[in-house]
């Protein structure tokens, strides 16, 4: 199973140099929630050297709130904010020779695209109108989307993420984030033999030490 992993998120200490070699999806910052041209092509270059697919992660504009925070837009307003984060990041792939391979929505847009249609279909009319071929990151478990918009679907899992059931439980709600390594590794695993719904991708976050350690883990077992 492929894992992916928020990165290009400038956090201090950094650990973007020591994850990239232990995944095969980079979900880049592209200036929304964080970061900007400097961090994006630093990331680029990064996933580059180390053979890893390059996703652009895009944001409600709110560096304050780290994107976890929901903006009520009109359709236009949504689409001229993803297409802008969308379409810079791509440019700089190109720039740099690096394909971009997918989208995937960063916090409370993630959770507004799987909650709210309209929201969906704002996201995949960009993917159309940057590239056709841009595949987008969804949450495994809860609905399948078929071929919506003709846009093509990567169902995703999180490592790191507590669940009742099939649902992500709400970050803030006891036992959202999971915080032990072993624990992350049990849920990794554990979603390896899921066979109840697809599962396409699994992810980690950068910005949770625990997830760095199972990742470690991992690539060492």
């Amino acid at each position: 199973m492929l894992i992916n992993c928020d990165l290009g998120e400038c956090l201090i200490p950094n650990p973007d140099a020591d994850i990239m070699s232990l995944i095969d999806m980079a979900n880049i910052a592209c200036g929304g929630h964080a970061g900007d041209d400097e961090s994006m092509v630093k990331t680029i270059k990064l996933a580059k050297e180390n053979n890893v697919k390059i996703g652009v992660h895009p944001s409600y504009e709110d560096q304050a709130n780290f994107g976890r925070v929901s903006y009520q837009l009109n359709d236009d307003e949504l689409y001229d904010l993803v297409y802008q984060q969308v379409s810079h990041f791509q440019k700089l792939c190109h720039n740099n020779n690096s394909p971009l391979e997918y989208v995937k929505p960063h916090g409370a847009l993630y959770h507004d695209m799987m909650e709210k249609p309209l929201v969906l279909a704002v996201i995949c009319r960009v993917i159309k109108a940057v590239d056709e071929n841009l595949k987008l990151v969804v949450q495994a478990g809860v609905k399948n989307f078929g071929k919506n918009e003709n846009v093509t679907f990567l169902y995703e899992v999180f490592a790191d993420r507590g669940y009742d059931g099939i649902e992500m439980l709400v970050r803030g709600e006891q036992g959202a984030v999971l915080d032990k390594a072993d624990t992350i590794v049990k849920q990794y695993q554990r979603f390896l033999n899921e066979k109840s719904f697809k599962i396409d991708t699994i992810c980690f976050h950068s910005d949770n030490l625990a997830s760095v350690e199972a990742l470690t883990r991992l690539k060492n077992a």
